[in-house]
């Protein structure tokens, strides 16, 4: 490692990681049982189908191609709008469904607090890593180990063109900044680097899918692996002045060796 690296941005984006990785398996047992049970129904029909995985990369992209409409033509009023029924449903998912009143209190706290303080980075940053857990926990427990394999491979490939061929998450990313509630800003000097929370999402779908076909232990293994992956990435990051990368390879290369550890030493 670098002599001169600054520590406190791997410190940030590892805390970040791992607070939504612990918070979304925990939740993601709750999640499993419920669909199990018949109590809410899962994301797709067939979990076990390999094909599911389709549907929700199909999804993803019809989203992004929203997300890019939108941008172009400046509809402040609806983007207003998706970003608030989005903090609300991720908000809702990971402290109202499963702590009642109480947790319904909170989340309209946090949910004030974003619209309040939609432009101060912390708070943000606070209030999306409790966005994100409840939905990638229930992606992550509407899909078998297979399916969320391929999703995250299907993914990872889509980064790479996105961000190196069409380019367009970068323009995603930069269009979206103090708009979109969809990026992390870690402090760096006197800039921020950004990662989305699709990035942070993703291997949370998969870590819940380990711990719904697996185990406990084989989830955090997995988990680890892909903060392993975020770490590179951000060191390699920030000995450039100006990088963008995609970040879902590097991530999802690491989880997937997270989970082949798992299956040797479980």
């Amino acid at each position: 490692m670098p002599k001169n690296m600054e520590y406190k941005p791997l410190i940030l984006i590892a805390v970040i990681y791992i607070s939504i990785q612990l918070i979304g398996i925990g939740l993601g047992y709750g999640f499993i049982e419920r669909i199990e049970s018949g109590g809410i129904p899962p994301v797709v029909k067939e979990p076990e189908n390999p094909l599911s995985s389709l549907t929700i990369f199909f999804y993803m992209l019809f989203g992004t191609g929203i997300l890019l409409f939108i941008l172009k033509f400046k509809l402040d009023l609806l983007i207003k709008i998706l970003s608030f029924l989005f903090l609300i449903m991720g908000l809702s998912l990971t402290l109202w469904i499963p702590f009642g009143f109480i947790g319904l209190f909170l989340a309209v706290i946090l949910f004030s607090l974003s619209i309040v303080k939609s432009r101060n980075p912390a708070v943000m940053n606070i209030v999306l890593i409790f966005t994100i857990p409840g939905v990638g926990a229930l992606f992550g427990s509407s899909l078998a180990f297979i399916p969320s394999l391929i999703l995250i491979l299907l993914l990872s490939a889509y980064d790479l063109v996105a961000v190196f061929g069409t380019k367009h998450m970068i323009t995603l990313a930069e269009g979206s900044r103090g708009k979109i509630p969809l990026m992390f800003e870690i402090p760096f000097g006197d800039r921020f680097l950004g990662i989305g929370t699709g990035d942070l999402t993703i291997p949370l779908i998969f870590s819940v899918s380990v711990l719904r076909d697996y185990s406990f232990m084989n989830a955090v293994i997995t988990a680890t692996g892909g903060l392993i992956g975020i770490l590179i990435l951000f060191i390699y990051i920030l000995n450039r002045k100006k990088c963008a990368l995609p970040a879902l390879p590097p991530i999802c290369a690491g989880l997937i060796t997270g989970f082949l550890v798992a299956l040797i030493i479980q």
